[in-house]
C-alpha cells in the first residue's frame, strides 16, 4: 500500500529502537500489534485486515483472529480458521489457534484436547508460538486444579517474543500459583515483573498485594489495595477485595514502617555505586586499574551521603522537630567511625603494576582490598545501627515476613 492507501487507517507511533516482540513484522502489523497490547483491539483489527488484503499472510490472519477474540467477535474469528487453513498453515498452528479460541470462550474440554494435539506436533511452531502453548499448558493445568509453574516458566524463556501484556499474564499465572503453595517471596518476584511488562492488570496488583504482605514487602500495599478495591467487579471478586480490606485493616497507623523494602533500599544507597564498579571490569588487572584506594575513598563518601539522605527523607514523613539535629548528629558519629575504621585500612591499599602482575602481587593486593571491603562492611552496619536508634527513637514498627516485631 502507498502512503494515500493507508491515510485512512489508524495509525500510531512506534518507539525506537523496535521492541523485540514488534521484529520480524510488517509495518503495519507493528502498529496492530501495538494497539492491541494497548487494549485498542478495534484499531489493531482493521489495520490486520488491511495488512492481510495488501499481502495475505498466516500473521495477518493471526492479528485479526485474536483481535475478534478480544472483542467477543467469536464467529468472526471461527471463520478466520478456515483461511488459515487455506493459506497452509501446519496442523500445529492450527491447533495452537483452536486452543486460543477455546480459552477465550472457556471451553475446558475442547481447549485440553486441541493443547493436547498442538504439543505432538510442536516441532511445527516456531519460538513465539511455542511460547503460548506452554502458556496454555499451564492454563489447563490450573483449571484442572493441578497447578504447575514450569509450563509458565517454559513460556517465559521466549520473553522477549511475548507482548508485555502476555509477558504480564504469564509472571502472573505463575505468581498465583506460588502465592498459593505460600511461595510468598518468589510470588512477590512473579508480582513485581508481571507490573514491569503490563500495569494495566488489576489481578497483578492483588498478587503484589497478597505476596508482599505475607513475606515483608509492605511499601506498595496502600497503593495495592486501593486499586483492587476500586476495580470492577467482573475484574475482581468479592472475596479477592475483602482479603484487601484485611490486609489494610492489619496495616500500622504510622506514615513510615521499616521492613523489607525498607532495608533493600537503604542498601542499595549505600552499596549501589560500589556494586556498578565492581560490574564493570572485564579483567583482574582492570579491577586493579579501578579500585584505587581514591576511588575506594570517593565511593564510601558517596555512600555515607545517599544513605544519611535517604534516612534523612524516609524519617522526615514522621515531621518530626528533632530530625535535622539528630541527622546531624548521625552524619558526625559516620564520618568518625569512617575515619577510624575505613580511612587507615583503605590508605594500606597499593596498586601493583598492571603490566607486570605476578601471583605474589596478585594474593597481596587480593588480601588488601578484602581487608577494605569488610572495612566498607563495618561502616555500613554503622548505618544500620544508626537506623535502629531512630527506629527506637521514633517507637516505629519493625515488620519480618507479616509479622510485628516491634
Amino acid at each position: 500500500m502507498n502512503e494515500k492507501e493507508t491515510s485512512h487507517l489508524p495509525h500510531c507511533t512506534i518507539p525506537q529502537p523496535t521492541p523485540s516482540w514488534l521484529q520480524g513484522f510488517t509495518p503495519l502489523l507493528q502498529q496492530a500489534r501495538w494497539l492491541s497490547n494497548n487494549d485498542k483491539n478495534k484499531e489493531a483489527l482493521t489495520l490486520a485486515l488491511a495488512e492481510y488484503k495488501r499481502q495475505p499472510s498466516l500473521e495477518a490472519l493471526e492479528q485479526a483472529f485474536d483481535s475478534h477474540l478480544e472483542l467477543e467477535q467469536f464467529e468472526q474469528a471461527k471463520a478466520l480458521l478456515k483461511e488459515m487453513k487455506k493459506l497452509g498453515a501446519t496442523a500445529a498452528f492450527l491447533d495452537l489457534q483452536k486452543a486460543t479460541y477455546y480459552f477465550i470462550t472457556q471451553k475446558v474440554s475442547l481447549l485440553k484436547r486441541y493443547v493436547k494435539q498442538a504439543f505432538e506436533h510442536k516441532n511445527q511452531l516456531d519460538a513465539r508460538h511455542k511460547a503460548f502453548l506452554y502458556f496454555l499448558q499451564g492454563s489447563v493445568a490450573l483449571v484442572q486444579n493441578k497447578p504447575e509453574t514450569i509450563p509458565f516458566t517454559q513460556a517465559l524463556r521466549y520473553s522477549y517474543l511475548l507482548m508485555p501484556s502476555e509477558l504480564g499474564l504469564c509472571y502472573l499465572m505463575r505468581g498465583l500459583i506460588r502465592l498459593e503453595q505460600d511461595a510468598y517471596e518468589a510470588a512477590y518476584r512473579d508480582a513485581q515483573s508481571s507490573l514491569r511488562a503490563y500495569t494495566k492488570n488489576d489481578d497483578a496488583y492483588y498478587l503484589r498485594a497478597m505476596a508482599g504482605y505475607f513475606s515483608g514487602h509492605l511499601s506498595h500495599l496502600l497503593e495495592d489495595t486501593n486499586r483492587v478495591l476500586q476495580s470492577k467487579e467482573e475484574t475482581i471478586d468479592a472475596d479477592s477485595k475483602e482479603a484487601m480490606r484485611k490486609i489494610q485493616n492489619a496495616l500500622p497507623p504510622e506514615p513510615l514502617v521499616i521492613d523489607k523494602d525498607f532495608i533493600a533500599e537503604l542498601y542499595k544507597q549505600f552499596y549501589g555505586e560500589l556494586d556498578e564498579v565492581l560490574d564493570t571490569p572485564k579483567s583482574l588487572s582492570d579491577c586493579v586499574y579501578t579500585l584505587t584506594k581514591e576511588r575506594l575513598e570517593t565511593i564510601l563518601e558517596n555512600a555515607l551521603q545517599k544513605s544519611v539522605a535517604y534516612l534523612e527523607q524516609a524519617f522526615g514523613l514522621l515531621k518530626q522537630p528533632d530530625l535535622p539535629q539528630k541527622i546531624s548528629q548521625i552524619k558526625e558519629r559516620l564520618q568518625a567511625r569512617a575515619a577510624k575504621d575505613f580511612t587507615p585500612v583503605c590508605l594500606r591499599l597499593t596498586t601493583p603494576d598492571c603490566t607486570a602482575l605476578t601471583e605474589e602481587t596478585i594474593k597481596q593486593w587480593q588480601e588488601d582490598i578484602g581487608a577494605v571491603f569488610d572495612a566498607m562492611q563495618t561502616i555500613y552496619d554503622a548505618v544500620i545501627e544508626e537506623t535502629d536508634r531512630l527506629v527506637e527513637a521514633y517507637h516505629l514498627p519493625v515488620y519480618v515476613d507479616n509479622k510485628k516485631q516491634k
